[in-house]
């Protein structure tokens, strides 16, 4: 078992089988426009926005594996439960607790196609956002 990068519930993301090559995000604060009698329209801070996270990879399942580790993060997303993220520092002795997240979106693609009918090849995406429930957003996400 190699060092872990990233956990997303109980999924550990490792150099193999199942790891990512990229990892987006995006934080919003909401100003809205707010119409100002006989001024020009002023702004308004009203909130934060979703700060989406995205996590990108590239799986070659007959070579390395993680095509079923793959599919266990659709699982967890089907249960509609909030799960941990945390993260490793590149030396993996600190790990960063970002906070319960949701899975929003999986998406893949595959080619390569081999005689089972599944992709050799296999990119991506998986997208991820906050938990409020669970007393705010933290660390990555703000």
């Amino acid at each position: 078992m190699s060092a872990p990068l990233l956990a997303l519930g109980p999924h550990i993301f490792e150099i193999a089988p199942l790891n990512f090559q990229a990892l987006e995000r995006q934080t919003e604060a909401l100003w809205p426009t707010v119409a100002r009698f006989g001024q020009a329209p002023g702004r308004q801070f009203v909130g934060f926005g979703e700060n989406r996270v995205t996590i990108t990879g590239l799986l070659y399942p007959e070579e390395f594996g993680g095509r079923s580790e793959f599919e266990d993060i659709r699982a967890t997303q089907a249960a509609a439960r909030p799960v941990m993220m945390v993260g490793w520092a590149a030396s993996g002795s600190a790990g960063r607790v970002f906070g319960k997240v949701v899975i929003l979106s999986i998406s893949d693609a595959q080619s390569i196609i081999a005689r089972s009918g599944q992709g050799r090849r296999l990119e991506y995406m998986i997208e991820v956002a906050p938990h409020e429930g669970a007393g705010g957003s933290l660390g990555l996400f703000r």
